[in-house]
């Protein structure tokens, strides 16, 4: 299923959600977080370069989960949108560079 299928944003919320649900986690926090995490991974995939996409989005996660094992919920959500304001902050660091480059 090609990304410019209609259905692919249909298809991938119920492949995550399904996917949390094995993992044994909400599947309303993957909705919750999707729209954030696409925009991210989006600007990581065009503004620096497409492998760091997954990369990024990984990290970010994996910081979530250590903010979850040493504090409350509320915590943890600052923490992913601490993380995301970091990665769009080098993202634009990265842009920046390229322009200097070019």
């Amino acid at each position: 299923m090609s990304q410019r299928d209609p259905r692919a944003l249909e298809v991938a919320r119920d492949f995550l959600a399904e996917l949390a649900t094995r993992l044994n986690l909400d599947p309303a926090l993957m909705e919750q977080a999707m729209p954030h995490l696409l925009g991210m991974t989006k600007h990581v995939a065009h503004g620096v370069v497409r492998p760091a996409a997954p990369l990024a989005a990984f990290l970010v996660g994996y910081a979530a989960a250590q903010a979850e094992s040493q504090a409350d919920a509320g915590q943890a959500g600052e923490r992913v949108r601490s993380a995301l304001v970091q990665v769009e902050a080098l993202i634009d660091e990265y842009k920046e560079r390229a322009d200097g480059q070019a």
